[in-house]
């Protein structure tokens, strides 16, 4: 089935290997045209004939831009409540009207307006996935706790940030509509007026019941290498994700043990007078330690743990693209098979004693369609005229529909290209930024203890013979030491 494809050639490019440029360095500013054919090339980045394959991979840089998420405020009261955030801006992006706008505020439903128009408007970008659109199960508690409310507002900032650092959605219209506009309600409308038109519902349906079970006949090997580095990527983070619940489950116990011990050291100091205030500072000492490791442990939930599940669902993203330009490249290739089969329908009646292959013969419907006219009479010379022209028709509206096909394909293809490299870079970064969250948790929760609890609290007990015995307890986040001494000197430790 392959064999008609193997003359093909796809008109992409394959990927540069060099890492996407920093996000940090500035570029010159891109004019983009929203109006093209494609719906997602500039007219400046639309490919050529003459485009060279490092032309048609080369991503633009990212112009300086940062967005803060911030100061969550709650909106009226009831059914209508809502909570609205304030976004500071920073660019030197050229269609901003200033490099610091006004700050703005936005709800979760304008976020989401963002979303949806950059995906009309780049059909071919990997558009980052918004917070609560996914992976529900990790978000807890009423959507106007404090928790809930700081977990949206650090999805919402993933968000953007990937936005703000994408050279291509940064540039768009909807962004800097939604990042500076004082009359957003009006302008937004505005600016759907700009946006290309969604296929109608019949048209989407159509398309995915005639491709629902099509697959590439020609697979691209740089689409597929990059589907199994974001399915490799994928295990990865749900192996991180598994070990550090397992991690994040040990630590709570920890919490409990400690707790449970200091009521212990307080009920103790009740009995025994003598040594009260030393045990008292005990217990007070690994209370101090019991919140240093819950807060630590909070921490690493919102900074580190989400930031995983961001990735995950950013990948999940990734696929859908690369899905999308599967179907675009099923859609050239059953149309070419559609197209071949009514040339050698037309060769067929143009030659009828030539040998046009295995699959160029008569079907069935044509065989009875004939039978039934020769009873009938009909002049087969007519008849025939008849269907070659209308075959002609056909081939010819067929060929147009390949070309359309063809260039969309490899359009959506130069672009995806484009796009994963974005995706790495962004990827990158993430990683590191959420790794170094991480580490910070753990240095912030060291250096705490450092100051509060990693040092040896003596408690001088004085007992009947008058002897002074040294309690000495090291407090580590594994665990607790006890070390009993008599004037200096180790008798016993656990």
């Amino acid at each position: 089935m392959n064999e008609d494809y193997d003359s093909v050639q796809w008109d992409v490019y394959a990927a540069p290997q060099e890492t996407p440029p920093h996000y940090e360095r500035s570029s010159p500013h891109l004019n983009f045209t929203h109006n093209s054919p494609h719906g997602f090339y500039s007219d400046e980045f639309e490919p050529s004939t003459t485009d060279s394959p490092q032309d048609t991979a080369t991503v633009p840089e990212a112009q300086p831009m940062s967005v803060r998420v911030e100061d969550p405020q709650k909106r009226h009261e009831g059914a209508s409540s809502y909570v609205a955030y304030l976004l500071i801006t920073a660019t030197s992006v050229q269609t901003f009207s200033s490099p610091q706008p006004r700050p703005v505020r936005r709800r979760f439903l304008d976020f989401l307006w963002l979303h949806d128009t950059l995906t009309l408007e780049f059909p071919a970008s990997i558009i980052p996935p918004l917070p609560d659109k996914h992976r529900l199960k990790y978000v807890k508690g009423d959507r106007f706790s404090e928790e809930f409310i700081e977990r949206r507002r650090l999805g919402l900032q993933w968000f953007i940030d990937r936005i703000a650092r994408h050279p291509y959605l940064q540039k768009s219209q909807c962004t800097r509509v939604f990042l500076e506009s004082a009359d957003f309600k009006t302008d937004k409308l505005v600016q759907l007026k700009r946006v290309p038109k969604m296929t109608s519902v019949l048209d989407t349906l159509s398309d995915t019941l005639l491709n629902a079970f099509a697959k590439v006949k020609k697979p691209d090997e740089r689409f597929v290498d990059m589907r199994e580095n974001v399915d490799k990527l994928q295990d990865n983070l749900n192996t991180i994700e598994k070990l550090y619940s397992r991690i994040s489950k040990r630590q709570h116990e920890l919490v409990k043990n400690y707790s449970s011990f200091s009521t212990c050291i307080q009920g103790l100091s009740m009995l025994e007078k003598d040594a009260a205030q030393p045990l008292q500072q005990l217990a007070k000492s690994i209370d101090t330690y019991t919140d240093s490791i819950d807060t630590m442990s909070k921490k690493e939930e919102m900074l580190f743990l989400n930031a995983v599940h961001e990735l995950l669902a950013y990948c999940q993203a990734t696929k859908d693209v690369l899905h999308e330009r599967d179907q675009k490249q099923v859609d050239f290739e059953e149309l070419s098979s559609y197209l071949q089969r009514a040339v050698q329908e037309r060769e067929r009646l143009l030659y009828p004693g030539r040998n046009m292959g295995d699959r160029s013969g008569m079907n069935i419907s044509e065989f009875v369609a004939d039978k039934v006219n020769e009873v009938r009479g009909t002049d087969p010379v007519r008849l025939k005229e008849e269907r070659l022209l209308r075959l002609q028709s056909k081939i010819k509206e067929l060929q147009d529909e390949v070309a359309r096909t063809n260039d969309t394909n490899n359009h959506f293809s130069n672009q995806m290209v484009k796009e994963f490299n974005i995706f790495q870079g962004n990827k990158s970064f993430e990683l590191k930024q959420s790794l170094a969250s991480y580490a910070d948790c753990h240095i912030e929760f060291c250096q705490k203890v450092n100051r509060e609890l990693v040092r040896i609290f003596t408690v001088h007990v004085y007992l009947e013979r008058g002897m002074c015995v040294c309690v000495c307890v090291s407090l580590t986040h594994y665990g607790i030491i006890y070390r009993v001494c008599l004037y200096g000197k180790t008798f016993y430790q656990y």
